[in-house]
């Protein structure tokens, strides 16, 4: 992990206007993660598409520009046209590669980046400055990924099969109960991981966004 987990601004309970609602804890608080802050952060989902576009849709809500590299638009194509304005909401196989330092257009907006790499999207990286996030979904965790994911500010993790849940064991030095909740996730299910974090939570949907994202699945 890049950063402590104090530099995140916090997950966390109850609910405050600054982060996006992630889910529920056990005791049914709500978790939220501040995704866009005064600091570039970088963001993994793994195995989560539906929380991946979750948080899209609800940082898009709280009114930032949202841009896509994907090659499976018709999953991430909703959230455009859901949005307020669907100008500020843009779904490319692959984005611009702008000048070092540069932030592209709008750079006095805050912008949340979304790099699909479950559909292969590739190209150069993001720049990150102030109120800019980029979110890395990942369908599986191997060993190609791995260095991606464990430079992330914030890991969020969906259900994992044996071998990636002894992957993330090894890269995290998790212990056997963790590596086991890894295993047995119910696709709702999520863990927020970062440094000194570990945190279990349950996806919590409204109506609304189920119609636009469909129902829960892990990817």
């Amino acid at each position: 992990m890049r950063l402590p987990v104090a530099a995140l601004d916090g997950l966390s309970a109850p609910l405050t206007p600054a982060g996006v609602v992630l889910g529920a804890d056990p005791a049914g608080s709500p978790v939220t993660l501040a995704v866009l802050r005064p600091a570039g952060t970088r963001i993994v989902v793994l195995g989560a598409l539906h929380l991946a576009r979750q948080i899209a849709l609800r940082t898009v809500a709280q009114g930032a520009r949202l841009d896509v590299a994907t090659g499976r638009a018709a999953a991430w194509e909703p959230i455009a046209r859901a949005a307020a304005d669907p100008s500020r909401v843009q779904v490319v196989a692959a984005l611009p590669e702008w000048p070092p330092g540069a932030h592209g257009p709008g750079d006095t907006d805050a912008v949340l980046t979304v790099r699909d790499r479950g559909a292969a999207a590739s190209g150069p990286g993001v720049p990150l400055g102030p109120w800019r996030t980029t979110l890395l979904v990942l369908p599986a965790l191997t060993p190609a990924v791995a260095d991606a994911a464990d430079d992330a500010d914030v890991v969020l993790l969906g259900r994992m099969p044996p071998q990636e849940a002894d992957l993330a064991t090894r890269l995290w030095r998790l212990s056997e109960p963790m590596a086991e909740t890894l295993r047995t996730l119910p696709d709702h299910g999520v863990v927020a991981l970062g440094r000194n974090l570990w945190r279990r939570l349950d996806l919590v949907t409204a109506d609304r966004e189920t119609a636009i994202l469909g129902p829960v699945r892990r990817a």
